[in-house]
């Protein structure tokens, strides 16, 4: 398969690496990722300015063709399809360092550049390592491995149009897994707290610092659930955030409406 590769921790991320390890001998690989950190960047694309698209080398690997982006995960999606490289047969944004569950895929870069494919036709797969940004990623290969089986659920189970699948995977040997559940999205929220740092040149300086809420709202099916729990998950995520209504909430909600 003709694969493209993209991220939001950069280019040089260790997770990018590990895919690459895990996936060159038997697939094209083309890759079109950040020159920095994008972290949370979300669905944020670059407009009307300059993006700079600079040759890169992954050691080790000098066949795969490559790019280092100056733009955020959707532009590296975006111009790596639709120009840098030819069609792809599938998208894969990741490895991630660190989980992408619950409210995380409204921030996140790495499921935002899946999305980004997945809304222009592309099967799509977004990839995060479960692990803790306190100490060292370990076992990149256990969610490259996992990877590699998202291909065969792409093509197993195609998506409807507009959706990708969300794959997280804890930091454990493969052998350590217990499995793999599907996780409905968990309520993963964190507090709107910022450091006050003083003022410089007239504007207030502020450092954001919150951390997660606790959530034991007892929901028994959700991706953190099962992740907490030493088990791969998978989700299946889309574009279409509309709220399924009955006919009476519609009517409820379009009465006062009619008639403008």
């Amino acid at each position: 398969m003709n694969l493209l590769l993209t991220n939001d921790d950069g280019i040089a991320s260790p997770g990018m690496a590990a895919l690459i390890r895990e996936l060159a001998g038997d697939h094209t690989l083309y890759v079109s990722a950040p020159d920095r950190q994008r972290s949370a960047a979300g669905a944020s694309m670059t407009i009307r300015a300059e993006l700079y698209a600079t040759p890169y080398t992954f050691p080790g690997h000098p066949d795969v063709a490559a790019y280092a982006v100056s733009g955020t995960p959707v532009d590296c999606a975006r111009l790596g399809f639709g120009r840098l490289f030819p069609r792809p047969d599938a998208v894969i944004s990741g490895i991630n360092l660190g989980p992408n569950r619950g409210t995380d895929v409204l921030y996140s870069g790495t499921c935002s550049a899946a999305q980004e494919a997945a809304v222009h036709g592309y099967p799509a797969l977004a990839l995060s390592l479960d692990g803790r940004h306190d100490r060292p990623f370990v076992h990149f290969e256990t969610a490259a491995k996992l990877g590699r089986r998202g291909l065969d659920l792409l093509k197993r189970r195609p998506l409807p149009f507009g959706c990708y699948y969300s794959v997280n995977v804890p930091d454990l040997p493969l052998d350590e897994l217990k499995g793999v559940r599907y996780g409905h999205l968990g309520k993963v929220l964190y507090e709107a707290a910022y450091e006050a740092r003083g003022e410089r040149d007239g504007r207030l300086i502020y450092y954001e610092c919150g951390g997660r809420i606790p959530n034991d709202d007892g929901f028994r099916d959700t991706d953190e659930y099962w992740l907490e729990r030493g088990y791969a998950t998978v989700t299946a995520l889309g574009y279409d955030c509309a709220v399924p209504l009955t006919g009476a909430e519609e009517e409820t909600i379009t009465a006062p409406l009619k008639g403008i």
